[in-house]
């Protein structure tokens, strides 16, 4: 059994050179002429930058990046599958010493570029001894405008969205030809694919590949369904042998392709879905789950993006800004003709890439159609997923492979006569890539540095850093029109910034998402209770009188001291035991609590020990990341109270002895210190998904070496 073998035709060169010049072009405003993207900066450089520049500096300084003190008074960061850690491209990044803007600019293009040859390569590998060949002009066609189809334009600020997308082709490919021609070998391709593609974190695209692979398995199962009730043999055992054998290897092969890609990408997909448990997005009502649907108004995007606008700035529509699937009026309209040539010509991929479409665009209405209401209320996940327009990302895809078909099932050889007829499929080609470069290359680029807006915290930063008595929180207050705000400076900057909130994230831990919007106002006592010392302001005073100006920086930002602030570590010698979460939620609100007397436990002892006349002596020597240790005396059994975020995966010790962490006031975490005396208290993150997924990852990579060195020892001349 020999590996497939490629090589590179003149005429191949010539479409990956098309291709590659095609995203120059579209990028040159970029690269050639100083601007930026996307325009206004976008989760790009709000939230993913943020996130990449924390997991560079954490994995050069030897740890893993499992939790994120900096942002939400501590949040799981590895289990946040937009953390990204896993995906190998994204390491080049995390080995910069200093993560620029410029260098995430350039993996979003890098991605783009990549994903148009991944489409060309899916096209070329078609198997001409079963169906029509797609030439290279057609494969070049298709690549272009899969590339710079509406989705790849329109979300280049969410840069692992694209980066999930890029894989697309490779898993259609993988699964096309593995279960088509039973060929483990390229199930094993689509597995890997899948799996790479799912560890770039975004799970709303994943669950859309894996759909797409699913798709793919039914289609075959349905071939062999329509094969086996037409097939006659001599014996009626005989028939069923035969028709039953290759349902079996059908599956098998999708088994495969499933179990390669989740095994592949467990190490980011296990810890995810235990966080996801965790947050808003373990079911959402569908009336949540149906925004950003794709309105009926907005189709008119699909041959005149220019009628509503297409970017942030230049969007006119009553409606929700969403990608529409416009991937060029040539396009569409060699799409459609690649329809009408497939079905006469009873092409299964062209009429499976009829099927994909027409479906995922109806389920792309979400609300203005009731395909997705149906598959909201019987198809698990989709319950989790906001934003059904993103489905057109599927339609893009067949669209751009049925383009291809379209361009290829053109019979040049009529114009021979005048002897262009070999250049007029590299003349379509280049048409559709102008048509969409001209209306998509300035949809998401503008003059403005937007990485600009952290420059402003630089001062406030360094007078941070030189406080003494920490580790403290930081909020942060600006007024509407406060341009430049970025909410997760802290975790750019790390060091001592530890903010009780950031950029909104969906994958917010849903407890402190409660606790957060019920703060009611700055110097409550569930507010201070969260250990805010300073409020950085780019208005007036963010509070009372208890709010007090501490410093003023050049850059127009005001920081002031909040006074009745609490330490993030408290010694409390009445514990109260309530059945619930809701209930403490209850008790922590009332107007005369105060977290210094009385805390709520879920599951630990009851506590009515005498308060000491004395304050007890708490001081951190510890404060990292994934590691917390203190150093506490204490005259009277009682309680140490963290205001870190209670999540599982958290272990402690009292003196070296494992202790129990318990709920506490309904958001954070408790620790019961029985004995009077000092003691040293550790915590450390050490969540089991996370190294269950990255063993179960180990294993499939090294499953995957071991069939490849076999086939390579099997046939040394392939």
């Amino acid at each position: 059994m020999k590996l497939p073998r490629i090589s590179l035709s003149r005429s191949d060169w010539s479409a990956l050179g098309l291709i590659t010049l095609a995203v120059l072009i579209f990028y040159a405003p970029v690269w050639l002429l100083g601007k930026w993207m996307p325009s206004g900066g976008g989760d790009l450089v709000s939230f993913i930058w943020p996130t990449y520049t924390f997991s560079g500096r954490m994995l050069q300084s030897g740890q893993l990046p499992l939790w994120n003190p900096h942002l939400y008074s501590g949040a799981p960061f590895w289990a946040d599958n937009q953390s990204g850690v896993l995906y190998p491209a994204n390491w080049l990044l995390f080995a910069l010493p200093s993560l620029p803007y410029q260098a995430m600019e350039a993996m979003v293009i890098a991605h783009i570029w990549f994903t148009g040859i991944a489409m060309y390569v899916c096209l070329r590998l078609k198997d001409p001894a079963r169906e029509r060949s797609i030439n290279a002009p057609a494969a070049a066609l298709g690549a272009i405008a899969w590339m710079f189809s509406d989705v790849f334009v329109t979300h280049q600020g969410h840069y692992n969205l694209i980066a999930v997308a890029a894989w697309l082709p490779l898993v259609f490919l993988g699964a096309w030809r593995g279960l088509r021609d039973l060929d483990w070998r390229w199930a094993t391709f689509g597995g890997v694919a899948f799996g790479i593609g799912t560890l770039a974190g975004h799970g709303q695209i994943t669950y859309y590949t894996a759909l797409l692979i699913g798709s793919i398995g039914l289609w075959w199962i349905g071939v062999w369904v329509v094969a086996s009730l037409r097939q006659t043999s001599k014996t009626e055992t005989q028939s069923k042998t035969r028709q039953v054998a290759p349902l079996f290897k059908r599956l098998g092969m999708l088994v495969l392709i499933t179990a390669i890609g989740l095994g592949l990408s467990a190490g980011g997909w296990l810890p995810a879905l235990e966080m996801t448990t965790y947050t808003a997005r373990a079911e959402l009502v569908y009336d949540e789950a149906a925004k950003f649907s794709l309105a009926p108004q907005a189709l008119i995007g699909l041959v005149a993006p220019w009628v509503y606008g297409r970017g942030p700035f230049q969007f006119s529509g009553d409606f929700d800004r969403v990608a529409v699937g416009y991937i060029g009026v040539g396009s569409l309209l060699l799409a459609f003709y690649g329809m009408v040539q497939g079905i006469r010509q009873r092409q299964g991929w062209a009429i499976f890439l009829m099927i994909l479409w027409l479906v995922a665009f109806l389920a792309a209405l979400g609300r203005y159609f009731p395909l997705h209401r149906l598959l909201y209320d019987i198809v698990p996940g989709f319950q989790n997923l906001r934003a059904p327009a993103r489905l057109v990302l599927l339609v893009d895809l067949a669209w751009a492979m049925l383009a291809a078909l379209g361009l290829a099932s053109i019979r040049w050889e009529r114009l021979s006569k005048t002897g262009i007829s070999t250049a007029l499929p590299w003349v379509a080609g280049l048409v559709v890539a102008a048509e969409l470069i001209g209306f998509g290359a300035m949809v998401e680029v503008n003059d403005d540095d937007p990485s600009a807006g952290y420059a402003t915290y630089a001062s406030a930063v360094e007078w941070l850093a030189q406080q003494p008595d920490g580790p403290f929180r930081i909020d942060t207050y600006f007024p509407p029109d406060a341009g430049w705000q970025q909410p997760d400076f802290a975790a750019l900057y790390g060091g001592p910034l530890y903010d009780i909130y950031g950029i909104f994230n969906p994958l917010t831990i849903a407890t402190y998402q409660t606790y957060y919007q019920s703060l009611g106002w700055r110097g409550s006592a569930p507010y201070n209770c969260l250990g805010v010392r300073y409020v950085l302001t780019a208005g007036e005073a963010p509070g009372d009188a208890t709010f007090v100006p501490a410093h003023q920086t050049d850059s127009g930002l005001a920081i002031y001291e909040n006074s009745q602030a609490l330490p993030m570590a408290l010694v409390v010698h009445h514990a109260v035991i309530v059945e619930d979460q809701s209930k403490a939620w209850e008790l922590v609100h009332a107007p005369d609590w105060d977290a210094r007397s009385v805390v709520y436990i879920e599951g630990g002892p009851p506590l009515e020990a005498q308060t000491p006349e004395r304050e007890p002596d708490l001081t951190y020597t510890r404060y990292k990341a994934n590691q917390i240790e203190l150093t506490v005396m204490v005259d009277t059994p009682a309680y140490l109270v963290l205001g870190e975020v209670y999540y599982p995966g958290w272990q402690a010790t009292v003196d070296g002895q494992p202790a129990s962490i318990y709920r506490a006031n309904s958001t954070f975490r408790a620790i019961y210190l029985e004995q009077p005396g000092e003691h040293i208290v550790s915590l450390a993150f050490c969540p089991i998904t996370v190294y269950a997924g990255l063993a179960s990852s180990i294993i499939t990579v090294s499953a995957i070496a071991g069939m490849v060195r076999y086939l390579r020892k099997k046939s040394p001349n392939s």
